[in-house]
């Protein structure tokens, strides 16, 4: 049984990032682009996941708070690079390490109602 719920799981991620692969640059081309970038930045946290990093944390950000292993400042170095050329970005693994801490640091005021609230078919918080 655990066999098979681990296959079922399994074939259900797969679906899901198909899907994703597909509607990312569909997205990005007929939409915003917003829901593409969102798409693009799980796909990150999640080979930060897969690599034995925190889900919920960007690749970039990891290299950065762990550039003291070589291969964390080795990769680093890489992405500082591509970012660089390609939206000529400065220091992205530094800008992806504060980001992330400024959203750690986000709390709700004290005594906010943290429950959703359905308005246009759409849950609010």
């Amino acid at each position: 049984m655990r066999i098979t719920a681990g296959i079922l799981i399994w074939v259900a991620c797969l679906i899901v990032a198909l899907w994703s692969l597909l509607a990312m640059p569909i997205s990005a081309i007929v939409g915003s682009g917003k829901r593409a970038w969102q798409v693009a930045v799980s796909y990150d946290q999640l080979g930060n996941a897969t690599a034995g990093g925190d889900g919920d944390e960007v690749f970039s950000s990891r290299c950065w708070r762990m550039q003291e292993r070589w291969h964390y400042a080795a990769l680093m170095a890489v992405i500082d690079w591509i970012f660089l050329k390609l939206s000529g970005e400065t220091s992205h693994c530094f800008n992806a390490y504060i980001k992330e801490q400024k959203k750690c640091q986000i709390q709700p005021p004290s005594g906010a109602n943290n429950t959703y609230v359905r308005r246009k078919g759409r849950a609010k918080k």
